[in-house]
């Protein structure tokens, strides 16, 4: 998609918005797959997105974001994005736009980042052996607001594993930060909808299931300057968002083996959103490897974690590899918490 074919596919809309008259429009260096544009008039700045079609049987993204906004409407949550307008016939949506700036070197930990990349490397590398096809795939959607707010309620009251619990400041975070954060929310949550008119425990249909707890909380997440929790549109956002690269990363089966990955993951980390970046980026980054240590933790609680325990004479070469490639990712997983702020 260009911008002079999603300006004339978006013409009808804009000028039912009255920004219809020859508006700028420039592609969005953080959109996931290009069908996001920046949309400047008369000094204001849109978001201006493009879905394309789907089969009968996928999940449609139109309809998908389409509730999630109207949701975020009804609900009223603090500094969100907003819809301006839809249309159906050209699937296309009109936003407004979530702001960035310059990332500053004390708000990123470079050396954390490579290692989260090459923690994720290492399992992704071995998902073709047998022990590690336990992996579970990209979790399911949930069927209504009620339950997906149950199920990352149960996710953070879990805590944080035993074996993570010397790691101070994540403790301090989890603990006095993100705990108490999230029961704001979720409290908020509930009592829009009931005052909104929507039932949070209405089953979506197949269609509108539209978010599961990886995409609606950690790596949808932005804490404001006043330490309360809003959710970000990341395909109109203007960076490359850690979690939502460690997600599809790490769930998707055509990342399995492609270290390259990890490169742009990097370098298109130029901006991000104008609220408090080092928390944000705090969150989006420890919170897919808690969860991939507990996950890893549940699924071979057999097997030895310490490379000097290890049997490398076992006949059963496949599960000798699998326990390396995980003792080597845990190393990783360990430097890159290492040096949280």
């Amino acid at each position: 998609m260009d911008p002079e074919t999603i300006r004339e596919l978006a013409s009808p809309l804009l000028n039912s918005l009255g920004i219809g008259d020859d508006p700028l429009i420039s592609p969005m260096p953080g959109s996931a797959i290009k069908r996001t544009f920046k949309l400047h008039h008369e000094g204001l700045d849109y978001a201006l997105k493009w879905y394309p079609p789907v089969s009968s049987q996928e999940s449609d993204p139109y309809q998908t974001e389409q509730s999630f906004y109207n949701f975020l409407k009804a609900a009223t949550i603090h500094d969100n994005p907003f819809a301006l307008g839809w249309d159906e016939n050209q699937r296309i949506s009109v936003l407004s736009l979530l702001h960035g700036r310059a990332i500053r070197p004390d708000e990123v930990n470079l050396p954390r980042t490579i290692f989260t990349g090459e923690f994720l490397a290492q399992i992704n590398r071995n998902r073709d052996i047998e022990e590690a096809k336990q992996l579970p795939d990209i979790p399911p959607r949930e069927s209504s607001v009620s339950c997906l707010l149950d199920a990352i309620n149960t996710f953070i009251l879990q805590g944080i594993p035993d074996s993570l619990r010397d790691v101070q400041p994540l403790v301090s975070f989890w603990e006095d930060e993100l705990n108490a954060g999230w029961q704001q929310i979720i409290q908020h949550c509930l009592t829009a909808c009931s005052t909104g008119g929507l039932d949070p425990n209405v089953n979506l249909k197949d269609h509108l299931a539209w978010i599961t707890p990886g995409e609606f909380t950690f790596h949808n997440t932005i804490i404001t300057p006043e330490h309360s929790i809003c959710f970000c549109d990341f395909d109109q956002a203007r960076w490359g968002d850690p979690a939502c690269m460690i997600a599809r990363f790490f769930s998707q089966p055509d990342f399995l083996t492609k270290d390259e990955y990890i490169e742009p993951f990097l370098n298109e980390q130029d901006s991000v959103p104008d609220k408090d970046p080092l928390l944000a980026v705090r969150v989006r980054l420890v919170a897919p490897l808690i969860r991939i240590e507990l996950l890893l933790q549940t699924l071979f609680p057999a097997i030895s974690w310490e490379r000097s325990d290890l049997n490398l004479e076992s006949k059963d070469e496949s599960k000798v590899k699998l326990v390396q490639s995980i003792w080597q990712a845990r190393q990783h997983l360990k430097a890159a918490l290492r040096n949280i702020d």
